[in-house]
């Protein structure tokens, strides 16, 4: 028992329930004969669908449990009529019945490979496709996993998303993932996929002959439209019709400025609006919440997300500039633009691609800017730059990239530059 309690200790309350769930999984006395039947049956049924190309995600975070990101968006937009996309979860929030398999759109499902990881590649063996295995940088896939999948005929898709720091990434987990890292960008039959220049420069000092692709984050455009209205009352009732509304929303953290958001509410005219998780205690020991033209509403379902950004003059990624910040391309931006509204940012590299977004260097900047953007943004002209702008980066056109890359086969940036030379 005090063995049990040193773990619970060890690991934190959140960290150990994961762990005895598992462990309850692992322990099942049905019977095995008919389960093994059970989950043959259902591979069956959703091997039996035709397709060129089969896209397994292995993650530890899941699909509905958590902020909808790049994985549940490109997914989704990577599984076609030929290709069969199998994202994996652990959570029982992601099933809708007892077989462990939902379908999410399409050609893509979320299931428990705990339970479908032997049967898939079992019959996978019996199949004439592509097979590619996708792996996050920042989750914690362990190399004997990945290579399981490489000793049957899969490819490995790297995704490189976020600068692999401490401050991301548990103590306990760092090395294991900086040695994944550099294993699988020195392979050279992985195909690796960064989302910021700077992680794609940090890719070429690895393995300057790596088979690497930029390919920034998007937005599911149809998702943010931009006549979606929320009716939630206390919200529109504390909304100010002579205030300018600065809006963010994401996830509340250290690497927000907090300072900058303070610099904000001094401003008699200016409301701010805070939307998201709480992923540290940031936001409450910053003291942003003691300001009366400050409103933190809590997280928000995905899908109402544009009702309460509709009510936004002004759309804000208040991030301090660091290393994380300098290799983050914010999904953010992209949904922001797709409801035409204008963008104030920090000085971050992918934020300042975009020749729509104002950058602001200061507080001092970003306060001038909040106002002015707030008259600019009711030109219509500008709202449909800034919503064509966001249909160019969709998660469609993101998949379709991705795709283009791999039909290439990762071909590496200078053998396309000889061969456009040549021709």
């Amino acid at each position: 028992m005090s063995e049990l309690i040193g773990k619970i200790k060890e690991k934190g309350i959140r960290q150990s329930v994961r762990m005895i769930s598992v462990k309850m999984k692992k322990q099942e006395k049905w019977d095995v004969k008919n389960l093994r039947g059970k989950r043959k049956n259902a591979i069956d049924k959703l091997l039996s669908r035709e397709f060129d190309t089969v896209i397994i995600f292995e993650n530890h975070f899941g699909f509905y449990n958590i902020m909808l990101q790049r994985p549940q968006h490109l997914t989704k937009k990577l599984a076609d009529e030929r290709t069969l996309v199998l994202y994996n979860s652990y959570y029982d929030v992601d099933y809708k019945n007892p077989s462990r398999i939902t379908r999410v759109a399409g050609n893509c499902f979320v299931l428990d490979l705990y339970y479908y990881r032997n049967e898939i590649l079992r019959q996978l063996r019996q199949k004439r496709a592509d097979r590619y295995l996708m792996v996050y940088s920042t989750d914690t896939v362990p190399m004997s996993r990945i290579r399981q999948y490489q000793q049957e005929g899969f490819k490995i898709l790297y995704e490189y998303v976020d600068d692999i720091n401490p401050d991301l990434i548990a103590p306990g987990r760092l090395d294991m993932i900086l040695e994944r890292h550099e294993s699988l960008i020195k392979d050279p039959a992985t195909y690796v996929i960064a989302t910021a220049t700077r992680l794609y420069e940090n890719v070429r000092k690895i393995n300057p002959a790596a088979k690497a692709a930029l390919i920034s984050n998007g937005a599911e455009c149809e998702k943010f439209p931009p006549d979606q209205k929320t009716g939630e009352k206390e919200y529109l009732s504390w909304l100010r019709p002579d205030s300018v509304k600065a809006g963010y929303y994401g996830a509340m953290a250290s690497w927000v400025d907090y300072d900058l958001l303070k610099a904000l509410a001094d401003h008699p005219e200016i409301q701010i609006i805070l939307i998201g998780i709480e992923h540290d205690a940031s936001l409450q020991e910053s003291g942003i919440l003691e300001y009366k033209n400050v409103r933190f509403l809590g997280k928000r379902p995905y899908e109402e997300l544009a009702g309460y950004a509709h009510f936004f003059d002004v759309c804000m990624i208040p991030f301090v500039v660091n290393d994380i910040t300098e290799s983050t391309s914010p999904v953010k931006l992209f949904e922001y633009m797709a409801m035409g509204k204008p963008v104030v940012a920090t000085s971050l590299p992918e934020c300042k691609k975009y020749e729509l977004v104002k950058i602001a260097d200061t507080k001092e900047d970003f306060v001038e800017d909040v106002l002015k953007l707030a008259e600019k943004g009711k030109s219509e002209e500008f709202q449909s730059r800034l919503m064509e702008c966001a249909r160019a980066n969709d998660w469609k056109a993101k998949a379709a990239e991705l795709k283009d890359f791999i039909k290439e086969g990762g071909m590496p940036d200078s053998v396309k530059k000889e061969l456009k030379n040549e021709r």
